[in-house]
């Protein structure tokens, strides 16, 4: 009797942010984590006095910040802080901003 085939496995639908109030706060999201890893993590934190995000992740290939949820001072340099590299976040015309880890693993936003 001849082995039966694996199912096709099919890539999982890209992740919506939550339309529930227990959401409000957050803004930071998990899209991807990386191939071969159980799961991914990521935190975020906002020091609104030094106008900083601070990104921390764990296995992940690609999240989103939804930065109409954070009190960002536009005005001012605005810091952004991934796994410890320090980069400068300037204003966009879309809330929704999709990081992606590239082949050379530095961060990089993925234009809509």
């Amino acid at each position: 009797m001849p082995a039966a085939s694996p199912p096709a496995v099919e890539p999982p639908p890209p992740v919506r942010l939550p339309d529930d109030a227990d959401a409000e706060d957050r803004w930071l999201f998990v899209e991807k984590a990386k191939d071969g890893a159980r799961g991914g993590w990521g935190t975020g934190s906002f020091d609104q006095q030094k106008n900083k995000l601070d990104i921390h992740t764990r296995d992940v290939r690609q999240f989103v910040i939804d930065v109409s949820r954070i009190r960002i001072d536009w005005q001012r340099l605005v810091v952004l802080s991934i796994d410890g590299k320090n980069s400068e976040l300037r204003r966009r015309d879309f809330s929704l901003l999709h990081f992606r880890l590239d082949d050379h693993g530095q961060w990089v936003v993925v234009e809509p």
